[in-house]
């Protein structure tokens, strides 16, 4: 073997050896357990003053579209009842006709958008709820002495529904916590957390 070739095999295999040392630190096994807490998502979500506030926000814009089609309803009951005063056929009464068509159409498209537009408030209310929460847990997590390294949705919480088998079998297969001890859960102390910060205005 050549000089040359001698050098590019040492450089090549120190190289190797350089990356597997990376490698080692990179993926080294932690030196202690994880510390693990654990939260009931859903009473906490259902629970957060915030949620209620979101929940106010949605209520707001159902209403106002509400509104909006009660009066059309309103309009298109007064123009098929003026109908009745007309001969069909007329003028007043073909006139009087496609006005409440229009109203008719009008009413649909607005029943079809405000439901769309409220179902899209609903879900843009959940994201921001669930984005204060994950805020808030990693804020609490770092803060603690030592550190919380992770925080797990405690899915033992919900009761099993009475189903069939086969459902009963996804409801079981859905879980990844078979026991949570309670001197885990956080849930308490975040709530009371994230309802005072909005109590004074965070």
């Amino acid at each position: 073997m050549n000089a040359s070739r001698l050098r590019i095999l040492v450089a090549g295999t120190a190289a190797i050896a350089m990356l597997a040392g990376a490698a080692r630190v990179m993926f080294a096994v932690p030196s202690s357990p994880p510390i693990v807490a654990t939260v009931d998502l859903e009473r906490l979500f259902n629970n957060l003053d915030v949620q209620k506030t979101e929940g106010e926000r949605v209520d707001a814009v159902a209403v106002k579209y509400d509104a909006q089609l009660d009066q059309l309803r309103g309009r298109i009951e007064n123009l098929q009842a003026e109908l009745e005063n007309f001969e069909q056929g007329g003028e007043a009464w073909l006139k009087t006709s496609r006005d409440a068509e229009s109203a008719i159409s009008e009413y649909q498209a607005i029943e079809q958008f405000a439901r769309l537009k409220v179902e899209a408030e609903r879900a843009k209310s959940m994201r921001t709820v669930y984005e204060r929460i994950r805020a808030e847990v990693e804020t609490f997590a770092k803060a603690q002495t030592p550190p919380i390294d992770m925080v797990i949705i405690d899915d033992t919480v919900p009761q099993l529904e009475p189903s069939t088998a086969e459902a009963m079998q996804k409801q079981i297969s859905a879980r990844r916590m078979i026991y949570s001890s309670v001197a885990f859960d956080i849930t308490d102390l975040l709530l009371a957390r994230m309802n005072a910060a909005t109590g004074s205005g965070g």
